[in-house]
């Protein structure tokens, strides 16, 4: 791989010259690359990863022509280095939500209204993050939305639950495109 640096022939120019030299752009600059030689057949794996992001293309383009999401992926490319808001847009399709820390330190089950908080990070943006707890027999305690406040998802609980042994909570972090990521800590 190579780069173009003054060359008004090669300038601006992407694709490839036969099966022989590939040109591409990357923030501005051209770059002159050897075609790939494919010697075997894609495997399953490999199929999977191009379908995700043949689904990824499709999710940037209708993304676009949003005018709501087309504003907000433009507004965030425009704070990052050669990254246009269909780059972000195919990005923010290929990766989930990290959901970073669960603190289930306050929760006793002893009373509504105490607090978990949940660290989330994302490359654009969490739209929701749902906790429920369970019990250990894999009964539903309570289930509900979070709340964003100063940076975390805060929950508070609505019921008591006394019997935390083997209990768990559920968490279920969820961004634009509709990735979840789910983490359980037991409690």
């Amino acid at each position: 791989m190579a780069k173009s640096i003054n060359n008004i022939v090669t300038e601006g120019l992407s694709g490839r010259i036969g099966k022989q030299i590939v040109f591409s752009q990357r923030n501005g600059e051209t770059i002159v690359s050897k075609f790939p030689v494919r010697t075997k057949k894609p495997t399953a794996k490999q199929i999977a990863q191009q379908t995700k992001f043949s689904n990824a293309i499709t999710y940037g383009k209708n993304a676009l022509q949003d005018n709501a999401l087309k504003e907000a992926y433009t507004t965030e490319a425009l704070k990052r280095k050669g990254v246009t808001a269909y780059n972000l847009a195919v990005a923010d399709f290929l990766k989930a939500p990290v959901i970073e820390t669960v603190d289930v330190s306050a929760y006793k089950g002893l009373a509504s209204g105490e607090k978990i908080a949940i660290a989330v990070t994302d490359n654009f943006k969490v739209t929701s993050v749902k906790v429920a707890i369970v019990g250990s027999d894999e009964s539903t305690v309570e289930q509900g939305e979070a709340t964003l406040k100063e940076g975390k998802w805060i929950y508070s609980t609505t019921a008591t639950n006394t019997s935390l042994s083997g209990d768990k909570v559920v968490v279920t972090a969820t961004d634009r495109p509709g990735n979840q990521t789910i983490k359980e800590i037991t409690l």
